[in-house]
């Protein structure tokens, strides 16, 4: 029997690394939620994956039901980041987990994280993890036959992004500047939808689990020895105060740098994080060198 799966995030990392992965089995159908269909990154994943496209945007207070008609499961997916959903993460995910349980769906997967607020007793505020961590505990009281609850670690393509390395003008060499910390969990949001696809496949198996897909572990000194290893850049760290770096002025910069001490003293995933479940759901979850051997050129624009 082929069952029916809505992808919110569809046009994202990780909502598209889910369809992706879907794709690949005869028994899942795709529902594709995207606030615009009409976009080119929404039409190619109609070409590429034939997935049913409908239009969804979580702001919208009147969100329509008909989005979970004959579905059996739903991953949801929010963005904190975006200046939309800054601080209504919980209320969007509610408003889903809510509606999806008056249609009948099935199996709800949500992309979780640690509650950092209560893990450390208030000592470090980190909002995109704590009201993901708050929409689970929500989530896991609506009785749906199946929760599962993927747990993205950082993404090594951050490294292309919020922390990219930047050419020193003196020397000519890349330079990470980067929040001190003892150590990173990270991955590559590509394998998200592996993991994902595991737990709708064997949904007894992963129900009511926390999986934190991590696909290394390492300290910034073997971060940058790995990276130079694979691009021979010869690359160097400036590891800052995460005092300083939280006055460094961009939007988010003070929470990355109360991350980052969350992630020095409790890890990425807190006590409860089982770091090798999700090698269990798949066990290719690429490794840092892997990762940096495969898009080493994309460091060359810097």
């Amino acid at each position: 029997m082929t069952k029916l799966i809505v992808v919110f995030g569809a046009t994202g990392a990780q909502g598209g690394s889910v369809i992706k992965f879907l794709s690949r089995h005869k028994d899942f159908k795709i529902r594709a939620v995207t606030r615009d269909p009409t976009k080119d990154s929404a039409k190619k994943l109609e070409k590429e994956y034939g997935v049913e496209l409908v239009k969804g945007d979580l702001n919208d207070t009147e969100f329509p039901k008909s989005v979970f008609e004959d579905a059996y499961g739903v991953f949801l997916v929010t963005n904190f980041w975006d200046p939309a959903s800054q601080g209504k993460e919980f209320g969007q995910g509610k408003r889903i987990a809510d509606l999806a349980k008056e249609a009948g769906v099935k199996h709800f997967q949500w992309s979780s994280l640690s509650d950092v607020e209560k893990e450390s007793n208030g000592k470090y505020d980190v909002p995109h993890f704590t009201q993901k961590a708050k929409l689970e505990t929500y989530i896991r009281s609506k009785g749906f036959e199946f929760t599962s609850f993927p747990a993205a670690a950082f993404y090594y393509q951050n490294f292309l992004t919020f922390f990219p390395p930047k050419k020193d003008e003196k020397t000519g060499k890349l330079t990470f500047t980067l929040p001190e910390s003892s150590s990173v969990t990270a991955f590559d949001v590509n394998d998200t939808g592996a993991v994902v696809t595991a737990a709708f496949q064997h949904p007894h198996k992963w129900n009511g689990r926390f999986i934190p897909i991590s696909g290394e572990h390492f300290t910034w000194s073997e971060f940058i020895e790995k990276f130079n290893k694979a691009t021979g850049k010869g690359a160097v760290l400036n590891l800052v105060p995460r005092e300083t770096f939280a006055k460094f002025g961009f939007p988010g910069a003070e929470e990355l740098a109360e991350m980052f001490g969350w992630f020095d003293e409790f890890g990425y995933y807190g006590r409860a994080g089982k770091r090798e479940l999700g090698l269990r759901a798949y066990h290719d979850l690429k490794s840092l060198s892997e990762w940096f051997e495969e898009n080493k050129s994309a460091f060359d624009k810097f």
